[in-house]
Order: C-alpha cells, then structure tokens, then sequence
C-alpha cells in the first residue's frame, strides 16, 4: 500500500499591515530597544517565511516551463534576514511592506535570446500573479557591473485568499556568463568580509569587477556598464594594471573549500531543500538536506543559524533547487567553483 504524502506546513502571515511596516521602522532606528528590536524581528522573520509558499508556488511553474532545456538551472530562495535587516537600515525609504525580493526565483539560460524568450514566455503564462515592474539591468546595467533582467510579481490565487497579502516574488532572468560574474563578486565578498554587491569594498576592487562585466558585455553584444570607454584593449589594459596591484584573479583561484558531504548521505537525490553553511575560518562547507515536506523544520534551522552566524563568523542561505547538481550549478560561490570565470578573464589578458 502507498504511502501518503506528507505536504509542507507552510507559514501564514500572523501580523497586519501596519504592524509589518512598524516593525521595518523599528529596526532602522537607533534609539529602538532591545525588546523593540527582538520583536520587530520576530514580525519580520514570519513575513518572510510567509513567503515560501507563494516562492514555491512560482518556482514550481518556472520549473515546468524549463523543463525541456537541459541547460535552464532553476533555483529559489528567501532573503537572508541580516540581508533585510541590512537593507531596511541602507535605505532608509525602504518599506519592509513593499520589499519586492524577500522571495526570489532564478532562471539561468545560456543566451541573451533565451533571458527574454522565457521572461516573455511566463509573462504570457496562464497564472493569476499581477505583473508589477521589470528591471532590465542588460539593457541599463548598474554602475557596480551588475547585469540581469528582474521581474517583480504579486503572488494571486482565486482559490485561496490566505497569501494575497501583496507578497511579491521577484524572478531574476540571467545569462550563464552573468551568473558567473555575479558569483565571482559574491565570492570576493564573502572572503573579504566586505559585500561588494551591496557597494562596500575597495574603489579598485569595484571597477575590477565593473571592467570584467564590460568584458562580458561586449561578448554578448550588449550595452557596458556606466563609466566605461567602449574600448576592449583600454578595457583589458585597466584590469592587468588592477589585477598586477592586488593579484584578484590569484585570490580567487586560491580559495578552496572542502564540502562537508557527511549530511547528505542518502539525501541528495530526494531533497528539495539545503541549507548551506560557510564557514570563514575553517574555509569548510557544511550542508544540510530536507525533503520536500520538511520547509519547517528547515526554516527553524535555517533561523537558529541566522541567529549566532556574526558570533561564529559563518554565512548561511537556505535554497531549494531541483538536484544536487543544479545546487552546485546555481550557488557556486558556495564551493568556490569560480575556476570559470578567472579562466575567462585570463583569457583576455597578455
């Protein structure tokens, strides 16, 4: 006889509106207490857990859409809280309500063609979700370098009313040569201690990265980032002298990480969730797996390792993804798989 299956237990909004928009206030002043802080985290840690469900939901169609490509990697995952938290005292307009990523879904494709055929294929989609804004960072890269297409959707069920609470989803669209930019940027930051991608870190360190997404811009026939002359040979000429001064591309190929596999024993294939955990001063790996039904347990872990990972120097995301394999593909700033890009930039280089 079959087993039944045992379906998630997803987390439900369990505060108002107005209490979620405190709760951001909160956390961005400086006078707020203790207790006041506590419990504008507790608020904000369920609006985002809230989230899974409707991040799933959206993951899942994504997912059927690309399947017959065996080159599309499809991941989810939940902001970070200390990412939220750093965002909500970064900006100091941001509305914890309005938050457009607390969800997001990421499709890599291996064309700029395919970034809007599959943007333009869900859009099309049967699907109740309201559209609400597209970024298209290709066609207007940011000033760090960064290149994407970004849309932003507000999760809508006409069957159930429990998640239409203006959760908004949003769905990155990249090539592969960008997702291995912005891995390689993320990378950098995690072993500097300084997040390059949010604008902190060295000038040099930044125009290094801004000059490789040139690189990468002209390969793909589209628009370099702001600040650059549309010369390769300048281009090439800047990132020798940068690289000569401070040995980047060395840095990033020395990194190493051992991965932790003992979790996984017997998992790997059925998981739907990991959690990985990086680990600064040991440079080790550590993944935890959790079946399909097991969101909540996972985000209780997930949340316990949030809550010492400044104390025991150690960065955390929890994700969900297809395979093992596709885990690997789609976060590989977390087994420092850059060899890719380096061999990319060294490709261009005397």
């Amino acid at each position: 006889m079959a087993q039944p299956v045992i379906q998630p237990k997803w987390k439900t909004v369990e505060y108002s509106r107005s209490q979620i928009i405190n709760a951001g206030k909160t956390i961005r002043q400086e006078n707020s207490s203790e207790e006041d802080i506590k419990q504008a985290t507790d608020i904000i840690d369920n609006w985002r857990a809230a989230h899974a469900f409707p991040l799933h939901v959206i993951y899942i169609h994504l997912r059927r859409m690309c399947a017959s490509n065996n080159n599309a990697i499809v991941a989810e995952r939940l902001k970070r809280l200390d990412s939220i938290i750093g965002k909500l005292k970064r900006e100091q307009s941001m509305n914890l309500w309005t938050m457009q990523d607390l969800g997001g879904c990421r499709v890599i494709v291996p064309t700029i063609q395919d970034v809007y055929d599959y943007f333009g294929k869900y859009d099309k989609s049967s699907k109740r979700h309201l559209f609400k804004k597209k970024y298209d960072y290709i066609e207007n890269p940011k000033v760090s370098g960064y290149r994407s297409l970004h849309a932003v959707y507000e999760y809508h069920s006409d069957k159930n009313e429990t998640y239409n609470k203006n959760m908004l989803i949003e769905i990155q669209f990249r090539t592969h040569l960008q997702h291995v930019w912005a891995t390689a940027v993320e990378t950098m930051g995690l072993f500097t201690k300084e997040s390059i991608k949010s604008g902190f870190g060295s000038d040099d360190v930044k125009r290094f990265f801004v000059l490789v997404s040139a690189l990468i811009a002209k390969k793909e026939g589209q628009p370099l980032p702001p600040n650059v002359i549309d010369d390769q040979d300048e281009i090439v000429l800047e990132i020798e002298q940068l690289n000569s001064k401070h040995n980047y591309l060395d840095f990033l190929s020395g990194i190493r990480i051992a991965v932790d596999n003992q979790k996984l024993k017997g998992a790997k294939s059925s998981a739907a969730y990991y959690i990985l955990i990086l680990n600064y001063n040991t440079n080790r790996l550590q993944i935890k797996a959790f079946g399909a039904s097991q969101i909540e347990e996972a985000n209780e872990i997930y949340n316990s390792i949030e809550a010492t990972r400044a104390e025991t120097k150690i960065d955390a995301v929890l994700v969900r993804v297809a395979s093992f394999n596709a885990l690997r593909k789609a976060y590989p700033n977390y087994f420092s798989d850059i060899g890719e890009f380096v061999k990319l930039v060294k490709s261009y280089l005397k």
